[in-house]
C-alpha cells in the first residue's frame, strides 16, 4: 500500500507525470555512528566543560553567587560545542529521515523533508545524469547525488543543517533506508534509460 504523503506535498509533479514508487525511511537511530572520529572530537571539549561548570558551581572552588552564574555561563557554549560534535550528526540524521518522504516518477526523484516545522523540496531530473547506486541491507538505500559542504554553505543554513552535516565534508543523496531498495534501484534504473523528452530540474 502506497503511503499517503504529508500534508502539502501532493501538487509537486508537472502535468502528465507518472509516479512509480513512493515510500518513507525506517528512522532508525544508528548508535554506531557516534563511534566516530567527531566523538574523538567533542569529547574534551564535553570534559572541559562539565569540569568548568562543575567547579564554577560552587561545589569546586565555591564562587560566591552571583560571581558563579557567570562562570558557569562561559562553560554553556563550550558544552553545547562538545555534545554537538559528539551526538549532532547522528541526531540530525535520525531527525532528518523520519520527516522525510520519498517519490520516484518517469520525470525526477524527489526528497520532502519537515523538520521542526521547517519543510524542503529536493527535485532530480533523471535525464541530469545521475549515477544510481545500490546499498544493500534490511533496509537498504538507494544513492543517485552527492553534495560537497564548505563553511559558507554551512553558515547559511539552518541549525539543523549544521547539526546534520557537522564533521561531514561531503553527503550521499538518495532514498535512504527503505526495505525494498533493491526493487526501487531497478525502478530508478528503467526510468532513466527510457528515451523521451524529461523535463525539470533541481530545486
Amino acid at each position: 500500500m502506497t503511503p499517503a504523503p504529508p500534508p502539502g506535498w501532493e501538487d509537486i509533479l508537472d502535468p502528465g507525470e507518472e509516479i512509480l514508487w513512493q515510500g518513507r525511511p525506517e528512522a532508525r537511530f544508528d548508535w554506531t555512528s557516534i563511534l566516530s572520529f567527531r566523538l574523538i572530537a567533542g569529547l574534551p571539549f564535553t570534559g572541559f566543560a562539565l569540569i568548568w561548570i562543575y567547579m564554577a558551581s560552587g561545589a569546586g572552588i565555591g564562587l560566591p553567587f552571583p560571581v558563579n552564574l557567570i562562570f558557569i555561563a562561559f562553560g554553556l557554549p563550550v558544552l553545547f560545542i562538545g555534545l554537538t560534535l559528539c551526538f549532532g550528526a547522528p541526531l540530525g540524521r535520525w531527525l532528518r529521515l523520519r520527516g522525510s518522504f520519498y517519490t520516484l516518477t518517469d520525470r525526477h526523484a524527489f526528497i520532502a523533508t519537515e523538520i521542526l516545522g521547517r519543510r524542503r523540496l529536493q527535485r532530480f531530473a533523471l535525464n541530469s545524469g545521475l549515477h544510481p547506486a545500490l546499498e544493500e541491507g534490511l533496509p537498504g538505500s538507494v544513492w543517485f547525488a552527492t553534495r560537497s559542504w564548505d563553511v559558507v554553505s554551512l553558515t547559511r543554513g539552518s541549525l539543523i543543517g549544521f547539526v546534520h552535516s557537522i564533521g561531514i565534508f561531503g553527503e550521499k543523496i538518495g532514498f535512504e533506508q527503505i526495505p525494498e531498495a533493491r526493487t526501487v534501484y531497478r525502478l530508478l534504473l528503467d526510468a532513466i534509460s527510457r528515451p523521451g523528452d524529461i523535463t525539470g530540474g533541481t530545486r
